[in-house]
């Protein structure tokens, strides 16, 4: 039995109410617009950007774009909307860690 087989005999199974709902939302399926791909980039200089720079920024949201700091903000939402804000269709938004945070350490008591 092929998958879609499957999946209509399940919901020949269900009440007449339900089967109109799964069809209103399969056919919603069918006419959606198709997702949008978002066109991969090289984040080279960002990531170069947050080496030299990541002390600074330590335990805060930044959106990098190029070698440029467009937002910081302990709230990531603050530091997305002022990118988006400034104009960048598709912000870096990376919370930035210690250098050196502590070591895991495991311990039993």
């Amino acid at each position: 039995m092929s998958l879609e087989e499957a999946i209509l005999e399940k919901v020949r199974h269900l009440p007449p109410a339900k089967q109109e709902e799964v069809l209103r939302f399969a056919d919603r399926l069918q006419h959606r617009s198709p997702a949008r791909m978002v066109p991969s980039r090289d984040r080279s200089s960002e990531m170069e950007w947050l080496k030299e720079n990541r002390a600074k920024y330590a335990n805060q949201w930044v959106v990098v774009e190029g070698d440029r700091l467009i937002a910081a903000d302990a709230d990531g939402h603050k530091a997305y909307d002022a990118a988006i804000a400034a104009g960048i269709e598709v912000p870096l938004l990376i919370h930035v860690l210690p250098e050196d945070p502590l070591p895991f350490a495991p311990c039993w008591i």
